[in-house]
């Protein structure tokens, strides 16, 4: 193929290849440039190209990538060998078939069309992967232009900011291709020569006869170890009651409420202070009121924006990137890959606020009349900052047809940018502090005086406001009633997506663009579960943490992971050299490794057993014994006998344990014997169904023939 003698305008000869990082970029792109002329092409099934003129009679041919077209691989082809630190950069490989020729054909174009090109831009996203998507396909595809290409740096695919960053282009920066490339390889190579090691361990375990993808590294360890330690503390912990008094008061035919100021801990000492308090007189003791200015929110970086899609729409943070990132790709948004939570003037505030009054719904009309009347505007900025993007922000591009997806990330971002340039919302509060007999008793309220930038933000965020009568030091009130609420102490919730993002973030783990990936990854692996309660560890996620802390706790520990970070960081600010990388990583290697491979029997005895235990379990009901596990149903891999255990006992060591018939097909029965132990229903040959009792000692434990049953269905298949 060859687009030679093509598309020839007068005195044009030579061309400009532009290379993206999505076809949509390139799509958007050739529209703003082509004013003249633009013509699509697709040279190979599957491959558009963009032929475009622009205003001044410049040719560009506009091509994109697939996101990263190449990927590392060992040169060591036995899959079983390790340690390996020899890799290359080759075409990215797919198990799906359709996919794997698509990006064949996208190199092969690439390749061609770089052959007449007179100048070469990187149009990329002006990030570390989009710097290293570019640098492979220019170094790789278009045989070493990466040090003659011009990058193109845009933060948004406005008409505007596309054309200033063409007639503006840079010197590509080596540096923040090599922290591309250094952040790849130190993951790949510790990712692939861990994650051998612990299958190693298993193969060694049960003698190569079965095999699972086990997989392991420097960021999915820490982040399933804060899973686990989370879930341990859970499971660990011992509820103490705790009883909360509260008191119903009047003052001149107005009822209140208000909170004794201490939780009460012991039973004895209830019903003493409802003796004391009830039918008593309560004096006026102390007034504090003060007003507060609640600040604007920070402009959204692609965390908080994750976080608060999760906290509004209970939206996954994957789902949240992808759905910015099409927002993005349609010139709606800014990046959305940043980390920033500054607005810089440079993005042209007033510009915005027009179009975002011309092009969306009226309901802020007036606000943004009433900001565009001011002579300086001046965004509430956050602390986050990133050399590359600002924060996120409308360009104010009407909007095309979106999903319901859509729709709502890109209100919540107006309203959150229109917000930061609102005044600070005022609230009232007012605490006082009544004496009964001894016993000091709060009252909280809170008025709002100036909705600020809360008008604007919601629905998104809202303050129930909570009116007290006006007081006088040293006046009565009279006890109306008092009562007594039990509860117990509790421990730290589970984590759920947003909150592990945050504990990612804190930790300085992962980045903005793949703290989502890793989530999804451990979820892949089966280490982890998710539902409404939030993430919760499997048996299979409990033992590679708690084997890894065993043998190797530099694994499951932040510290490695953030010392790797810090070597990245170098290598982009140029106080480091790609070469040395490699020598940082068979330093940090050779300690873990020889670790796993000193105690690879126990490592694997400890893996095998739970994936046989996980593989052959059915979860029965709750355990009679501990309260806080299952009881579930396993075989054994040694005996091949089947039995029931407390799902609970590798981590709080319940031995709850029950044996159950080794013939018949087991089914739980969702019922509870009168003993507290689960029932369970067993289908021999010929559909004869029975139910029994697991509990050994159980006074009633017989086979019951349950054919004819009332709960039973005999037309049930079982």
């Amino acid at each position: 193929m060859s687009l030679q003698g093509e598309f020839q305008g007068p005195g044009i000869e030579q061309y400009k290849l532009v290379i993206c990082e999505k076809p949509l970029a390139a799509k958007r792109i050739s529209e703003v440039l082509g004013t003249k002329k633009i013509i699509k092409r697709e040279p190979l099934s599957g491959v558009v190209i963009f032929e475009i003129i622009s205003n001044n009679d410049q040719r560009f041919i506009v091509c994109s990538a697939l996101g990263h077209l190449y990927n590392l691989f060992p040169l060591e082809k036995n899959r079983k060998k390790y340690p390996i630190y020899d890799v290359k950069w080759s075409p990215r490989h797919s198990t799906i078939v359709r996919e794997r020729s698509r990006i064949m054909r996208t190199l092969r174009v690439i390749s061609d069309i770089s052959m007449g090109a007179s100048e070469f831009i990187h149009a990329c996203d002006y990030d570390l992967e989009g710097e290293l998507i570019g640098y492979n396909i220019l170094q790789y595809a278009c045989r070493n232009k990466y040090e003659i290409s011009k990058r193109a740096k845009f933060s948004s695919l406005t008409d505007s900011e596309i054309n200033q960053s063409f007639d503006n282009l840079y010197n590509t920066n080596i540096r923040i291709a090599d922290a591309g490339k250094a952040r790849h390889l130190i993951d790949f190579i510790f990712g692939i020569n861990l994650s051998r090691a612990l299958v190693n361990c298993l193969n060694v375990s049960n003698q190569n006869e079965q095999y699972h993808n086990l997989t392991i590294g420097r960021v999915q360890g820490p982040t399933l170890g804060f899973i686990v330690n989370r879930e341990i503390n859970i499971r660990n912990h011992v509820p103490d009651p705790l009883w909360y008094i509260t008191g119903k008061f009047e003052k001149s035919g107005s009822f209140f409420k208000a909170n004794l100021n201490s939780v009460v801990h012991k039973l004895s000492d209830i019903e003493k202070i409802l003796r004391e308090c009830r039918n008593e007189i309560g004096v006026i003791k102390q007034i504090i009121q003060f007003n507060k200015k609640i600040n604007p929110p920070a402009p959204f970086n692609i965390s908080s924006l994750q976080k608060e899609a999760y906290r509004i729409f209970k939206m996954s943070p994957s789902t949240t990137l992808s759905v910015a990132e099409s927002l993005y790709l349609a010139a709606l948004i800014s990046y959305p890959r940043t980390s920033s939570q500054k607005l810089p003037s440079s993005i042209g505030y007033k510009q915005i606020l027009k179009q975002l009054s011309i092009n969306y719904d009226k309901k802020n009309e007036n606000s943004i009349q009433e900001l565009l009347k001011r002579k300086y505007l001046v965004p509430y900025q956050g602390k986050e900052e990133d050399s590359a993007h600002p924060a996120i922000y409308p360009t104010g591009v009407k909007q095309k047809k979106l999903n319901m997806f859509q729709q709502r990330i890109l209100d919540l971002i107006i309203k959150r940018f229109l917000s930061t340039f609102t005044n600070s919302a005022v609230m009232r509060y007012i605490e006082v502090t009544i004496h009964v007999k001894g016993h000091d008793f709060i009252a909280k309220g809170n008025t709002i005086l100036s909705h600020g930038w809360i008008s604007i933000y919601e629905p998104y965020f809202s303050i129930n406001e909570s009116k007290l009568p006006e007081f006088n030091r040293g006046e009565f009130v009279r006890v109306d009633k008092v009562t007594a609420i039990e509860d117990f102490t509790r421990p730290s919730p589970r984590y759920n997506e947003a909150s592990l993002l945050d504990k990612m973030e804190s930790e300085g783990i992962g980045t903005k663009s793949t703290r989502a990936e890793i989530i999804n990854l451990l979820i892949k692996r089966k280490y982890i579960t998710q539902d409404k309660i939030g993430i919760e560890p499997t048996e299979l996620g409990f033992t590679i943490v708690n084997t890894m802390k065993k043998y190797v706790s530099e694994i499951v520990s932040t510290k490695l992971t953030k010392l790797l970070e810090s070597i990245i960081e170098k290598i982009e600010k140029g106080d480091l050299d790609l070469n040395d990388v490699c020598k940082y990583l068979k330093k940090s290697l050779e300690t873990p490794l020889n670790k796993i491979k000193k105690n690879e029997c126990a490592i694997g005895d400890e893996i095998k057993n739970v994936l046989s235990l996980s593989e052959n379990s059915i979860a029965i009901g709750k355990c009679p014994k501990c309260q806080e596990g299952k009881m579930i149903l396993i075989k054994s891999p040694k005996s091949n006998k089947r039995f029931m255990v407390c799902s609970q006992y590798r981590v709080t060591g319940c031995n709850a344990i029950a044996s159950v018939p080794q013939i018949g097909f087991i089914k739980k029965s969702n019922n509870i014997c009168t003993c507290g132990w689960p029932m369970i229903t067993i289908m021999f040959t010929r559909k004869k169904l029975w139910r029994i009792c697991v509990n050994r000692v159980c006074p009633k434990n017989r086979y019951n023939k349950i054919n004819n049953h009332p709960e039973s269905d005999s037309n049930t298949s079982i």
